[in-house]
């Protein structure tokens, strides 16, 4: 980076947004430890992952919190903050949960919901001393991908459908005795 390039400086979000914030964590914070009511003048925004580490300010990564809570997490990202007050992250219990319906099922699955979302899997290249070649992708690539993408709606409804069985392949007889 050039010493005249700087990166976004907008460290917190407009007010509007904070309104929205505000709103949506029902005037309390976030911190699931917590839980103080505060006032919106009191509100602090935290990052789920801080901005000196990278991230961004965005709804998507704001949390309400309160000045001690604020001050409390620090640079930590979000799910360090709760894991010190041992404290389970929601969406990391989410993802685990999702990641083991995910492994449940069979390969054929997986590559249907993969085509579903337009997610592609490539696999790996295998290389030996004078050739290369791609190898099919593996059962737990796939749920690697998928687990941020599939909803556990999706998942019931693909439980609830009937396996289609392929049917098995007429092998050839040969007239010669």
């Amino acid at each position: 980076m050039f010493f005249d390039e700087e990166r976004s400086v907008k460290r917190t979000l407009g007010i509007r947004d904070k309104q929205i914030l505000y709103r949506n964590a029902k005037g309390r914070c976030q911190n699931p430890g917590c839980n103080k009511k505060i006032d919106f003048d009191e509100m602090q925004v935290g990052h789920k992952t801080a901005y000196s580490r990278g991230g961004a300010t965005t709804m998507r990564n704001s949390v309400c919190l309160c000045y001690r809570c604020n001050k409390l997490q620090g640079t930590d990202s979000w799910a360090t903050f709760l894991k010190k007050q041992n404290i389970e992250d929601p969406e990391t219990v989410k993802k685990q949960s999702m990641k083991q319906a995910l492994q449940s099922l069979s390969l054929a699955q997986l590559k249907s919901l993969a085509g579903r979302h337009h997610v592609k899997i490539l696999g790996q290249v295998e290389e030996d001393w004078f050739e290369s070649h791609r190898v099919a992708p593996t059962k737990s690539q796939y749920v690697t991908k998928l687990t941020g993408v599939v909803t556990s709606a999706e998942l019931a409804s693909l439980s609830k459908e009937t396996p289609v069985r392929a049917k098995p392949k007429k092998r050839r007889t040969s007239d010669r005795s």
